[in-house]
């Protein structure tokens, strides 16, 4: 997907500073955040680690604390609760949480992602053969209502009266399927890579390339204290450490490999799928992580599914959540050679 395209269409976006006063000083105040990600998401989940194990984010005047969950919805459900400030999880947990929390604005996408519905190596036949079989996923994921339209597409009206559906976390695929105890799972990567390398599944559906990514946000309490400055920083030190991470990938995937307790390798085809990862960025001014309108649309499609599905309560209109004004300004401002010297960045830990 061409994404400078869409630089005007963002704009639709609502923009979430207008009325907040910038930053003081960073030699006044440092930006102190408590960052959130997922051990078992690979892709953006090696960019974190590269923000972890560099000095990128004190070039940027950062002090971050990191803490690791499964999936998304328990890193939504943190943030709720206020124990992290950040948001990094697909559109439908992140807008489920930010519904919750006055003030939350999406700021970013992070990294493109695979996902499919993977069965079991001796399931015979396609999405429409899921009737009758026991079928698992996150729901509070997007990967799950994304993977249950595809079903519906096959000619499986009533997926949740024809399928057995089970509510089951990513991290215990790989045994459910090892035991038996489904025939098919939801998956994204690296679970996904896992499933097929252990010779436990076979893809029976797989998303189109690009047709889903991660994006990121921020509490309101968090935005209105650092204000559009404090973001913007934090942005810079994103696109900074994509820019490291596809010059270092395998050290950034080593780190990450030990978080996930996977081999490395399991992590290179989420590296492949991913438009900045699977090569060498040569200009960290080439880098867009801009959402376009139409992307805004295709969750307002999820949101609607799982309401109309029972598996959300309360309709969210999704566009007023995105603000892309600080990611504008933070690739504007980089454009023009506004940013850290990045023959400074150097692994710390």
């Amino acid at each position: 997907m061409q994404r400078r395209q869409f630089l005007v269409g963002s704009s639709l976006a609502v923009g979430a500073f207008s009325g907040l006063a910038p930053i003081r000083s960073r030699s006044q105040e440092r930006i102190k955040v408590t960052l959130g990600y997922q051990s078992l998401w690979a892709g953006g989940g090696s960019v974190f680690e590269t923000l972890k194990h560099t000095n990128i984010l004190e070039l940027h005047g950062v002090d971050a604390s990191f803490k690791t969950f499964t999936y998304g919805g328990p890193l939504a459900e943190a943030a709720v609760a206020g124990a992290i400030d950040n948001i990094f999880a697909a559109d439908a947990p992140t807008l489920r949480a930010m519904a919750r929390i006055p003030g939350s604005k999406v700021l970013q996408r992070t990294h493109d992602q695979r996902f499919a519905v993977i069965a079991r190596p001796d399931f015979i036949g396609d999405l429409a053969d899921l009737r009758g079989k026991r079928l698992s996923g996150p729901f509070a994921t997007t990967v799950f209502p994304r993977c249950i339209q595809a079903i519906i597409a096959a000619g499986v009206r009533e997926p949740f009266k024809e399928i057995r559906i089970v509510n089951q976390d990513v991290a215990e695929q790989a045994d459910a399927m090892r035991a038996g105890a489904v025939d098919a799972v939801t998956s994204w990567d690296p679970t996904f890579e896992n499933l097929i390398r252990q010779k436990l599944g076979r893809v029976v559906w797989q998303a189109p390339l690009g047709a889903g990514s991660g994006i990121q946000g921020f509490s309101g309490p968090w935005l209105q204290r650092y204000g559009q400055d404090g973001a913007v920083q934090l942005l810079k030190a994103w696109i900074s450490a994509t820019w490291w991470t596809s010059r270092n990938i395998d050290q950034a995937d080593a780190w990450f490999s030990k978080t996930s307790r996977l081999d490395p390798q399991i992590l290179t085809a989420a590296d492949k799928a991913d438009r900045y990862l699977r090569s060498p960025v040569a200009e960290i001014k080439t880098l867009d992580f801009l959402i376009s309108a139409q992307e805004i649309q295709d969750t307002q499609g999820v949101i609607d599914f799982l309401h109309d599905q029972k598996l959300l309560t309360n309709r969210i209109e999704a566009a007023p959540f995105y603000d892309m004004a600080p990611l504008e300004r933070a690739q504007r401002e980089i454009a023009a050679g506004d940013h850290v010297d990045l023959s400074r960045i150097t692994i710390t830990a």
